[in-house]
């Protein structure tokens, strides 16, 4: 497959309450492991860029799955996701990578898959909704992000918005399932999904 499964995980979950959204059970299993089992099916390996303070909970969480996992630290925690992004592409080791936001364990594999297909000489494939793109639900060519994530950073820009004007972006409007896209990032949406199938089709 060439490709790296990205787990963007370091956040302070501050709308999540005072527990850790990772390690939220939906279905029995932590976000996190949906998470990482949903990235094993298109990638060949998966790093997940988390706090030095969360690893040991999360490497727990994820016990006893057959899944190549490796540690992107935070050396400075709390820069957001622009910087754990950049963290995680500077531990890959293939030319894609494929990443998503610890909160969407619906995310589906085949249209992961079908990203992966439709990279061809772009830096990245991003869907794009009306609230706007998805970057922590994409796939980009590893070298030239994580660069522009670090002429971006050093530009003193922390968002992931800014670091897609800096590349080649094939915006994908279509083909990508609402459910797919869902954040679980509130424990009201958690309840939801767990109660209801809460998230969008």
């Amino acid at each position: 497959m060439n490709a790296t499964g990205v787990v963007v995980a370091g956040g302070r979950s501050t709308r999540f309450g005072d527990r850790e959204k990772a390690l939220a059970e939906l279905d029995g299993r932590p976000m996190l492991a949906h998470v990482v089992a949903t990235l094993s099916a298109v990638a060949d390996s998966v790093v997940v860029n988390c706090r030095p303070d969360q690893r040991a909970a999360f490497a727990d969480a994820l016990a006893g799955y057959d899944t190549d996992i490796a540690w992107a630290l935070d050396e400075r925690p709390d820069e957001g996701p622009l910087a754990g992004l950049a963290t995680a592409l500077a531990a890959a080791d293939t030319d894609r990578a494929v990443v998503l936001g610890c909160d969407m364990p619906l995310a589906d594999a085949a249209t992961l898959g079908t990203l992966l297909d439709r990279l061809g000489d772009h830096d990245a494939v991003v869907p794009r909704t009306d609230g706007g793109p998805e970057p922590l639900h994409a796939v980009y060519r590893v070298e030239p992000t994580l660069s522009a994530a670090r002429a971006t950073l050093g530009d003193g820009e922390r968002s992931l918005r800014a670091l897609l004007d800096g590349l080649d972006v094939n915006y994908v409007e279509e083909t990508v399932p609402a459910r797919s896209l869902t954040s679980i990032d509130t424990e009201a949406r958690l309840r939801a999904v767990q109660t209801d199938g809460g998230a969008p089709e």
